[in-house]
């Protein structure tokens, strides 16, 4: 079967990609895009994510894994097309495009009462990080260590940005990623599902290696800078910190929290 080729600025599928490039588009159209042959070809296993299309260059569908991938996506009935090399490196966010994306949708914040939570269950929260590296290196830790879900409040840098995306390493298509208005939505959802609340602080908190953690576990983490709100703090059932005994005052925002949930799931294990 044979590919439309799309040549013009002027098509309309290279216009919403291009559009998908920048923030507000995102969230009005409530999707993302994501790069690279490794990732399609998971999104592609993935039937919680829908596909809104695909899109190679010429060059990429000639190779194996091209033929594989739009072999898949036309046995799932999933929209594909070819587009020259010039106009696919203005949607590209990489510097060296391997010369396939998609678009999908974003999970949507209603899909948070969707959300199975068996007896032993961690959620990350984030609060304000503005770093999108830091967003999307902290959605692959959550899942490396089994999260239910990251939840972000508003303020926080865009999980779905490019930069977020390539941090993730693909993790964002394996872990739902939920906005919520407030910590405060966050937390009341939380509490009624009997998670523990753990905040983080850079001192006099518990050290973590001393806290006691429950079962079900949400560890909310603070902006790069500033730390967890007032009312974050408030609302946690406990505060913990990292023990440092070097001159360095605090550490990023990441590496924090893949110490701390490390920290809980080997307790779980």
């Amino acid at each position: 079967m044979s590919l439309r080729f799309i040549t013009s600025r002027q098509n309309e599928l290279y216009r919403f990609l291009k559009a998908l490039t920048e923030p507000q588009t995102r969230k009005k159209q409530g999707a993302f895009l994501i790069e690279g042959a490794t990732f399609v070809s998971e999104l592609l296993e993935d039937k919680s994510r829908p596909i809104l299309t695909i899109v190679l260059t010429p060059e990429f569908a000639e190779t194996e894994r091209g033929k594989e991938i739009i072999a898949k996506a036309q046995q799932k009935r999933i929209s594909i097309m070819l587009m020259s090399n010039a106009l696919f490196k203005e949607i590209a966010s990489s510097e060296t495009p391997q010369g396939v994306l998609a678009a999908i949708r974003q999970p949507q914040r209603e899909q948070i009462e969707q959300l199975k939570v068996p007896s032993s269950a961690k959620v990350v929260v984030l609060e304000g990080l503005q770093d999108p590296s830091n967003v999307g290196a902290i959605i692959r830790i959550a899942d490396a260590i089994g999260a239910l879900a990251v939840i972000y409040t508003k303020g926080t840098a865009d999980p779905y940005a490019p930069k977020s995306v390539r941090a993730s390493a693909g993790s964002l298509i394996h872990v739902p990623v939920l906005e919520v208005s407030s910590v405060k939505e966050a937390v009341d959802w939380l509490k009624a599902k009997s998670f523990q609340i753990v905040g983080t602080t850079p001192q006099e908190g518990t050290s973590i290696y001393k806290a006691k953690f429950a079962d079900k576990v949400a560890v909310l983490i603070g902006n790069e800078a500033r730390g967890l709100s007032e009312e974050a703090k408030r609302a946690s059932d406990l505060l913990v910190t990292i023990p440092m005994i070097g001159k360095v005052s605090s550490l990023n925002a990441a590496v924090a929290a893949g110490v701390l949930l490390y920290e809980i799931l080997r307790r779980q294990m």
